[in-house]
């Protein structure tokens, strides 16, 4: 969000407290919150209430996990200056951080009261974005757009928004219109190629491949994978299978280069886990956490097919993917002072329940409109026993499709920045695949009946049989509604947004139609469970 304010935040300052208030930013830049925490000290008696030392406060508390009081801090200094939409995003953000999603939405609704410009609009639509709530960031980007139709991020954003939404239509002519002005480009290309069930046409296509391959110079690095990416989907969706297949290899080639992974490292916090639980007690037969269903595997592989169905249930809300298991799980290794799992071993029954405890707060807003929540992040498919030993009333349902097919389709999709760094070489994908099956047949023979595996072939192969099956592993009666999940209306986060919201086909099989130029990925999977 753009501040809205004074281009002096200091102003009502003494000259030797804005002095003082310089100093502990330039601390806390440094990262020595100590310094600034002792410099804030002296300015909390001397102006106790000047916004900036609420705010710039509020964020050394935030780096002690202290999200309760610097959402104190932010409201105190917000109530001040209201129209000051920054400092209004980091109180809905801290009002995250603490799990009071009702505070964020109240947060956010009351900046509309402030809002006049397109870039107000558009601010508050990225705010609830961020806070999940996708309706509201659509009727924020619309008022942006109205405000004014020629601003182009307002464009992207809507564009994206609609996407999530299902407006399919709306999506596609923003990032044509976006094209055909020239502005934003790639960002544009590779939103529409993205949206995976919009064709583009022989002249869009050809216009693509003259924007791909203009001199580097002429486009930074990040542009150039999005335009590279984006061609290789138009490529392979008009059958160029070998076009497509050699722009996929360049494009993949440039991502590896700022996207490092290391497979050793991995394989080896792979093993660390399986060895730590295998040697714990198993967990109770039942307990709390009833009321989620995780849904875990490689990206690309189902897992919103099947969150789709379980929303499609009167009892089930499709929450997408969740931060909050990893989240905890890293403020349990900072609190121990050793990383996950190798505290395993030292926790106690009453600590898992309190981590239980502290995932079913975090995610109770999930559970408002419906009983049960989905948590669909993929890769906690690593810490399948750390759910079932805080939550062990929980279904995990592991999705799994061919595994030549979903890596193919991981390795056609350039993800978001710091995610998903194995997908950008065949041996990166193998190494992954490898190290994740071994891990999951591990939780599926540890836990039968709680750790459930869901076949992508299996289910579109006979759905009725499929829905069934699935229906009942999570504990759920058959609702007619399943069957048709593409008719439930919900918003989707993730590249197959608008894939989901189409009738059961047979399975989806892109990897064939490669014929042998796809054998050196088949290999690495010669020795895999298909």
């Amino acid at each position: 969000m753009k501040r809205a304010v004074s281009s002096d935040p200091l102003r009502g300052l003494k000259p030797a407290d804005a002095q003082q208030l310089r100093r502990a930013t330039q601390a806390l830049q440094a990262g020595d919150r100590m310094y600034a925490g002792l410099l804030l000290l002296d300015l909390a008696r001397s102006a106790p209430e000047h916004p900036e030392v609420l705010r710039l406060r509020a964020v050394c508390r935030a780096g002690d996990d202290d999200w309760e009081g610097a959402t104190q801090d932010l409201a105190r200094a917000l109530a001040q200056r209201p129209e000051d939409f920054d400092l209004r995003a980091q109180l809905a953000a801290a009002q995250e951080h603490a799990h009071d999603h009702a505070a964020v939405v109240a947060t956010l609704r009351e900046g509309e009261v402030h809002a006049t410009t397109s870039a107000d609009w558009l601010g508050l639509s990225f705010e609830h974005d961020n806070a999940g709530e996708p309706v509201a960031a659509y009727g924020a980007v619309q008022r942006a757009v109205a405000l004014d139709p020629a601003a182009p991020l307002a464009r992207l954003q809507r564009a994206r928004c609609a996407t999530a939404l299902g407006h399919g239509d709306v999506a596609a002519a923003d990032c044509r219109h976006l094209i055909a002005r020239g502005e934003l480009v790639a960002h544009a290309w590779f939103t529409l190629a993205d949206l995976k069930v919009v064709p583009m046409t022989a002249d869009e296509l050809a216009q693509l491949e003259a924007k791909a391959a203009a001199p580097p110079a002429t486009t930074p690095a990040e542009e150039r994978l999005m335009l590279r990416f984006a061609l290789g989907h138009g490529l392979e969706n008009a059958g160029r299978h070998a076009d497509a297949f050699r722009v996929l290899c360049a494009a993949n080639d440039a991502a590896r280069a700022s996207r490092p992974w290391d497979s050793e490292a991995f394989a080896r916090r792979v093993d660390a886990i399986r060895a730590a639980f295998a040697g714990a007690p198993p967990p109770p037969q039942d307990g709390p956490g009833r009321e989620v269903i995780f849904l875990v595997g490689l990206p690309r592989s189902g897992t919103t097919l099947v969150e789709q169905i379980l929303a499609s249930h009167s009892q089930v809300e499709g929450a997408s993917e969740l931060p909050y298991l990893p989240q905890l799980l890293d403020a349990e290794s900072r609190r121990r002072g050793k990383p996950f799992p190798a505290w395993v071993a030292d926790a106690s029954d009453a600590d898992w329940r309190r981590l239980g405890d502290a995932y079913l707060r975090a995610s109770a807003r999930w559970r408002k409109p419906k009983p049960i929540a989905t948590d669909k992040l993929p890769e906690n498919w690593l810490y399948a026993g750390a759910v079932l030993r805080m939550l062990p009333g929980a279904r995990i349902v592991d999705c799994r499709r061919d595994p030549v097919e979903t890596a193919w389709s991981c390795y056609k999709q350039l993800f978001g920045p710091g995610m998903v760094h194995f997908a950008y070489s065949f041996d990166g994908l193998a190494a992954y695949w490898r190290a994740y099956d071994a891990l999951a047949r591990f939780w599926a023979e540890r836990y039968p009946g709680r750790f459930v595996v869901q076949r992508y072939e299996d289910l579109v192969a006979d759905p009725n049989a499929g829905i069934h099956a699935l229906l009942a592993a999570c504990g759920l009666d058959f609702e007619p509604a399943c069957p048709r999940f593409h008719e439930t209306a919900r918003a989707i986060r993730t590249p197959s947004s608008l894939q989901v919201r189409q009738p059961m086909r047979v399975a989806s099989t892109p990897a064939q139609r490669y014929g042998p130029l796809l054998d050196p990925l088949r290999d690495r999977f010669a020795a895999t469970e298909g």
